[in-house]
């Protein structure tokens, strides 16, 4: 009489809303983050947990995302996605080798970076398209900060019009994420985050 053969059961670590997050998931997460160490290492508690905290934030905006009507997310757009984020790692290999130490695919990759486009649309939709950097924050920047950080470490201070993109940037990307983090507070409280195993 022959064996069955074993099937590899994932641990649920997390349900979010009633969606499930595995272990597998933190390890993905992790292989595709270059700011993480390498999943295949041993991997500290503090890491995982706080690689789960930035995991039910992404739920909660994919989920929120989703019932949004939004065009499909293209082929070109995910290859795209994928350059950009293999031009963070040292090279593509190093990109490779972290994968396939936990057992991402090319196929799984590809859904992970659709899900990331649609955050990343629902972003540009829900908060990016109504921040504005007035020109009275844009001069307040130029004054209390840029002109006094630069004069601290003797540089010469350049004219506001020629700082003045860049500046407008930092404004709107600070307000940007305040915005997200105010939501994320309020999701969170709404949202049904049922923890059921430690990362």
């Amino acid at each position: 009489m022959s064996c069955p053969a074993q099937k590899v059961i994932d641990q649920i670590l997390m349900l979010v809303n009633n969606e499930v997050v595995t272990r597998s998931d933190l390890l993905w997460s992790l292989a595709m983050d270059p700011q993480s160490p390498s999943p295949a290492g041993v991997l500290d508690s503090d890491t995982l947990r706080r690689k789960l905290e930035v995991m039910i934030d992404e739920r909660l905006i994919s989920q929120e995302a989703a019932r949004i009507p939004s065009a499909e997310v293209a082929q070109d757009e995910i290859d795209k996605k994928r350059a950009e984020l293999i031009k963070q790692f040292p090279n593509e290999s190093v990109f490779r080798q972290r994968a396939e130490s936990v057992g991402l695919t090319a196929n799984r990759i590809d859904q992970i970076l659709a899900q990331r486009i649609l955050i990343d649309k629902f972003i540009d939709f829900r908060f990016r398209s109504f921040v504005f950097a007035s020109d009275q924050e844009v001069r307040k920047f130029y004054e209390e900060r840029l002109t006094v950080a630069m004069r601290n470490r003797g540089e010469v201070v350049p004219p506001l019009e020629t700082v003045r993109p860049t500046i407008t940037d930092i404004i709107k990307g600070d307000k940007i994420e305040q915005e997200i983090d105010r939501w994320l507070r309020e999701a969170r409280q709404r949202a049904d985050i049922v923890p059921l195993a430690e990362p």
